[in-house]
């Protein structure tokens, strides 16, 4: 049996600190959903839902289902992917895995659908990464610490992503976590945090600009206007 949960209401559950379902929405969530390994066991049925990003974070099941800005959280994402893409096939360092793309680590009981994963070709040689699947195909789910992840920060997300996955993801054994915020036209937020031994650090900017370690490539972001008068987003490389 499944109970539904509206927008905004939390509910405790044996084996779970609550649920959190974002506004603009609702989803069943099966009842004998009550810890991570039925989490993943729901994530790899037929039943999982097809929409919204649905993730395990701190014991919580997080169901976002707020409708994306189309610009400072779309646009963005379009044009992080398309840089990102390009620069994989160009330098043959690994994948890109775009928007909804599953990421689980097992062994810190994080699941979610990050806005965006970069994965050597020697990460998934050795073992590092792996695809799982289920029901909906052999390789719906990257399992492991892939070297970068990263997150466009929305009003929902913001919360989730400042602060839940900073921490999450370092404890995942992610080498970079990249946290872009458009929101603010004259001000938009381009972070790279690398790990250190205990946590992550933000990475000194000189102009925007910023440098990855593990692509070894510089990147800033910067908004401008289209054709149209509309903003218009580029990730710009050196």
């Amino acid at each position: 049996m499944s109970r539904l949960l509206s927008p905004r209401r939390k509910t405790k559950k044996k084996g779970l600190a609550k649920t959190i379902v974002a506004p603009n929405g609702e989803i069943a969530i099966p009842g004998w959903v009550v810890d991570f390994e039925s989490f993943r066991r729901w994530l790899h049925s037929a039943d999982f839902p097809e929409c919204g990003k649905i993730s395990f974070i701190n014991n919580v099941v997080w169901a976002d289902l707020t409708m994306e800005e189309f610009y400072d959280h779309g646009e963005v994402i379009v044009e992080i992917s398309r840089v990102l893409a390009n620069l994989m096939k160009e330098s043959q360092f690994g994948k890109f895995g775009k928007e909804g793309t599953r990421y689980s680590h097992l062994e810190t009981n994080l699941s979610t659908e990050p806005d965006g994963i970069v994965f050597s070709h020697a990460a998934l040689a050795n073992g590092r990464v792996k695809f799982r699947g289920g029901k909906k195909g052999d390789k719906t789910e990257l399992v492991g610490s892939p070297e970068i992840v990263i997150e466009v920060i929305s009003k929902s997300s913001d919360l989730k992503d400042s602060e839940w996955l900073l921490a999450a993801y370092f404890d995942a054994g992610i080498e970079e976590y990249w946290l872009i915020d458009a929101r603010e036209e004259d001000e938009i937020r381009f972070d790279v945090f690398k790990r250190n031994k205990k946590e992550f650090h933000e990475s000194r900017k000189q102009q925007g600009w910023v440098k990855s370690g593990v692509l070894g490539k510089t990147f800033r972001l910067v908004q401008t206007e289209d054709a149209g008068g509309d903003p218009e987003y580029t990730l710009e490389v050196r």
